[in-house]
């Protein structure tokens, strides 16, 4: 298992993901964690790449947030698809 410290390049698209359809929903932080019943250090220590997020974490994040987990896994793909791209290039 890896450390804390040495999330999974998954883990780190997901948690990007996040952070982008959160903004594109114009939610932020504070507002995100409140709607997931969290307190803000649970997203702030994700946001940071210090833990990754658990499947659960997505699923009510998405539901925070109006769109599907799927939605979630889907711009971590593409963002993975992009990385693969510019290294192409």
């Amino acid at each position: 298992m890896k450390k804390n410290t040495e999330l999974s390049e998954t883990s780190v698209r997901l948690i990007r993901a996040v952070r982008a359809e959160a903004a594109r929903a114009g939610v932020s932080t504070p507002e995100l964690a409140k709607r997931i019943g969290r307190d803000r250090k649970f997203l702030y220590d994700r946001f940071a790449m210090k833990l990754p997020f658990s499947t659960d974490d997505l699923s009510d994040i998405a539901k925070a947030l109006n769109v599907t987990p799927e939605t979630l896994i889907r711009s971590a793909s593409l963002d993975a698809q992009a990385g693969r791209q510019e290294q192409a290039a």
